[in-house]
């Protein structure tokens, strides 16, 4: 009940805290980065420190992530009221990646939130805007994953679609450092399957998915290990082997 009471999608207590972390986001994401990229992570004691204080309270009940098959998009902005677009809050604290900046797409409850803390930094779009720099992003390999706020068994209260790639996304980084058991995503609603027959083992799935959940068998073949439903490796195989399901 309680859970219920502080991350209902309109709750003040909600908003307050999503405002608190809109304001210091970057702040917060430039220390994780230099945490995570430090010498000292290579230390059990550091490693075992930053998850408990930092890693697993932002992955279990602060900004949880779910992966969005392009198949979902244009109804998941069509639904999602006000739209704005801002610049990557990761590569803004880190500034070590080189994928494009204008990638954060706020909504709902995001959209107001960002809209009035960066006024100058978030500009209102539509829909159909936001799909299409979603699409030109799942070109270059990153994906689609809208995070939700106060995850409290509740669902959480989605409030943006970021635009993810494996070299900067900070809960990415995170989920690789620590293993997807202490850094969990929600899986999204598609699976990949692979039709072997015509799989040629090239491996551009593995190298495109940014859940690792992609490798090639013994058989020269590839092989799905655990799909979060990116879509990623269906959108660049190139011999048209993966599928949705």
């Amino acid at each position: 009940m309680l859970g219920h009471v502080i991350a209902y999608e309109n709750s003040a207590v909600r908003l307050w805290l999503l405002r608190l972390y809109a304001r210091h986001e970057v702040f917060i994401l430039s220390v994780m980065y230099r945490i995570v990229k430090s010498p000292v992570m290579r230390w059990s004691l550091a490693r075992q420190a930053v998850f408990h204080t930092l890693a697993y309270p932002a992955a279990r009940w602060g900004i949880t992530g779910t992966p969005r098959a392009p198949a979902e998009l244009e109804s998941f902005f069509e639904g999602a009221s006000r739209i704005a677009v801002g610049p990557c809050r990761c590569r803004t604290a880190h500034g070590a990646c080189e994928h494009p900046l204008r990638t954060d797409i706020v909504v709902r409850t995001g959209f107001g939130v960002w809209r009035d803390v960066f006024d100058t930094d978030f500009e209102e779009i539509t829909a159909a805007e936001a799909l299409e720099i979603c699409t030109d992003c799942h070109q270059q390999g990153m994906a689609q994953i809208s995070y939700a706020h106060l995850d409290l068994g509740t669902g959480g209260s989605t409030f943006v679609m970021c635009n993810c790639c494996g070299d900067g996304c900070l809960p990415l980084l995170a989920r690789s450092h620590y293993g997807e058991e202490r850094y969990p995503f929600h899986k999204g609603i598609m699976r990949t399957y692979v039709e072997t027959d015509r799989c040629g083992g090239c491996g551009e799935c593995v190298s495109y998915c940014v859940f690792g959940a992609r490798a090639i068998g013994p058989d020269s073949k590839a092989r799905v290990e655990g799909c979060h439903g990116c879509g990623l490796c269906v959108s660049h195989c190139p011999s048209g082997a993966a599928s949705y399901v």
